[in-house]
């Protein structure tokens, strides 16, 4: 399995510019100051084991998560 080779370190938490990084890359690391260390698969972004009971961070990949597709899919408004 390759290492994902690529970190970026975000100072706030702002999901739509977290989530348009997330987009382009298939395989990151991440670290979200405030709530920490992050994985990006296939264009998703997942909470590293040790991290996965903090509901803070479950909330956040989540809503992460939910823009990455939200970007992907642009919704078409009806004419």
């Amino acid at each position: 399995m390759n290492r994902p080779s690529t970190l970026r370190i975000f100072k706030k938490y702002q999901p739509r510019q977290i989530a348009k990084f997330a987009k382009g890359f298939f395989n990151a690391r991440i670290f979200i100051a405030g709530l920490g260390r992050f994985r990006v698969i296939e264009g998703k972004v997942v909470a590293y084991q040790c991290l996965k009971a903090e509901q803070k961070v479950i909330i956040a990949a989540s809503e992460i998560n939910k823009m990455v597709s939200e970007l992907s899919n642009p919704k078409t408004i009806p004419a």
